[in-house]
């Protein structure tokens, strides 16, 4: 599988004999800053931003003219198709070249009020799986002393102006509506940033992120966290031992933000979870939740279960 080789440079990248990866535990050890269970309206926004980030693998989701619904083979996500949704601006994919071949879409959804910016993981090139692997910080200009992963930089980098264009001509036609960014895997990383940059222009936005990495230093973590809830809301969800949250690693100075929702019990490819089976971890240096469970043995299935297989519609690697 494409992923756990990708999973396993990463680990390889920054092992260090001094700093051996931790083993992995069975339960959560005990923190004061846990909490057990959320409420159903929450769990059920998980889901239906599961459903848009799938949405955002789908082929189908590939240049389309604006205003073409939003659609998923593989029946990845029916809580989208259900709610009519159109869209406004798709990027990435096939014959894409950019440097980080980031996909994604914008999208309105009628039903909720919502734009909803939407980020796929690393997908069927090669050129997703570098970014990944690219270990080098870069200042993040928007907050003091803060800096964030080269690689997830350049993504976002190479699709803002196409974002921020669609996000400015969607409230300019609705300008009720709320701004959602959602992604899973590099995508979440990506939507981190593009959300800081919404709300440092003045727009509230929330970020529903699946499995996503670390995207900067202590700094930039408190950053993002500090944004909310004045400008939004930051939902961060991982699963059981899904390792890609744990890179890149503290110890080499990058942090999460706040808070985390982990999808607890069950195995790697458990997607049936119950309001009460997330819990919530708080702060930015947490080593509960996700983190608890140690890097190794890497187990790339928990990765794309989120609630649903969220990459169903994700095709081979190519190079």
């Amino acid at each position: 599988m494409q992923l756990q080789a990708v999973l396993v440079l990463g680990a390889l990248v920054f092992q260090t004999n001094a700093l051996p990866l931790q083993l992995t535990r069975d339960v959560l050890q005990p923190r004061d800053n846990t909490t057990n269970g959320i409420t159903e309206a929450l769990l059920d926004n998980f889901k239906l931003f599961a459903n848009f980030t799938a949405a955002s693998y789908c082929p189908s989701n590939e240049n389309s003219t604006v205003g073409s619904l939003v659609s998923c083979a593989e029946s990845a996500c029916p809580l989208v198709e259900a709610d009519i949704v159109t869209s406004v601006v798709e990027f990435g994919g096939e014959n894409d070249t950019t440097v980080s071949d980031i996909k994604g879409y914008v999208a309105l959804d009628p039903v909720r009020s919502l734009i909803v910016v939407a980020f796929a993981g690393s997908g069927n090139t090669i050129r997703n799986y570098l970014t990944d692997v690219t270990f080098v910080e870069i200042p993040y200009t928007d907050c003091n002393a803060c800096w964030v992963h080269s690689g997830f930089a350049t993504g976002w980098s190479e699709r803002r102006s196409i974002v921020l264009a669609a996000v400015s001509t969607a409230l300019l036609a609705y300008p009720s509506y709320s701004i959602v960014v959602t992604g899973h895997s590099i995508g979440a990383a990506v939507g981190t940033l593009a959300a800081a940059e919404l709300r440092s222009l003045n727009h509230s936005v929330d970020t529903y992120t699946y499995g996503s990495p670390r995207v900067g230093n202590e700094a930039f973590a408190d950053f993002v966290t500090s944004q909310t809830p004045a400008q939004g809301s930051n939902f961060r969800m991982t699963h059981v031992n899904d390792p890609v949250p744990q890179l890149p690693p503290t110890w080499i100075g990058y942090q999460h933000t706040s808070p985390e929702y982990w999808l607890s019990g069950g195995n790697a490819t458990t997607e049936l979870y119950g309001a009460e089976d997330v819990v919530v971890c708080e702060g930015v240096g947490n080593e509960g939740c996700n983190a608890g469970t140690g890097l190794v043995p890497i187990d790339g299935d928990a990765h794309t279960h989120y609630l649903g297989l969220i990459a169903a519609c994700q095709g081979p690697v190519s190079l």
